[in-house]
């Protein structure tokens, strides 16, 4: 009896190290793909236009449909099939060199502006809206510099940087103040950004006035948002 009872337990013991060799692989998975995910292409046309950003551009709001329902995947399908858009947005990450997660301290900042762009649309400063990360005077200083090293990418490309959308998160988490400083302060330092490098301007700031609807988590795009926000840029750029 003893020795059925041992090798019983030998054969749980075995079956809980696979469950968590599995768990802990999927969860590694999980993290990677949501962390550091491999950039997102839409379309196969010859015109391609990136998009750089934060977790607005990543889609964090539709996670589990974004091939198809975050905003740059919906963009591809919205200009036609002569465009390709690659989506280089990372969850949390700054525009700041001195946030808590620079965006140019990833591999995405490298390699986006190695491609073969067309056009470049850049969202970024809904994170340095926080109080940890927030330095206005660094601010407009290194975006100017962001947006100018897609400027001067071999391929010349026009490069437009938006207005981020609006957040509608409870009072408590707001992270002390940072609706306010993401309106009165990061809007108009990303408008001062577009007029000082000539860069276009899309505006979803105004754009998502009024619309908690298209908000997943009152910050992130829900599948409507994100569709209204792509509608907005395939009409600037095919104005333009």
């Amino acid at each position: 009896m003893k020795g059925k009872k041992k090798k019983l337990w030998k054969v749980l013991g075995l079956v809980l190290l696979v469950l968590l060799v599995v768990f802990a692989g999927t969860a590694g998975v999980l993290i990677k793909t949501l962390v550091y995910p491999d950039p997102l292409v839409s379309g196969s046309g010859d015109t391609k236009i990136i998009c750089v950003g934060d977790s607005l551009t990543f889609s964090q709001g539709v996670y589990g449909s974004r091939k198809t329902e975050s905003f740059p995947a919906v963009l591809a399908e919205l200009m036609g099939d002569d465009y390709q858009v690659v989506n280089y947005g990372l969850p949390n990450r700054t525009l700041l060199s001195t946030g808590n997660m620079p965006y140019t301290n990833e591999t995405f900042a490298k390699t986006s502006l190695e491609e073969d762009a067309d056009i470049v649309i850049i969202m970024l400063g809904s994170n340095d809206s926080k109080p940890v990360n927030w330095d206005a005077d660094r601010f407009l200083k290194e975006y100017t510099a962001f947006v100018k090293n897609y400027q001067n990418m071999d391929s010349g490309p026009e490069v437009y940087v938006m207005l981020p959308t609006q957040l509608f998160t409870e009072p408590k988490n707001d992270g002390d103040g940072r609706n306010d400083t993401l309106g009165s302060e990061v809007i108009p330092a990303v408008r001062k950004v577009a007029e000082r490098t000539g860069a276009g301007l899309i505006d979803l700031y105004s754009l998502s006035a009024g619309h908690p609807e298209w908000f997943a988590d009152g910050a992130h795009p829900n599948a409507e948002g994100n569709r209204a926000v792509a509608e907005e840029i395939a009409r600037v750029l095919k104005a333009n």
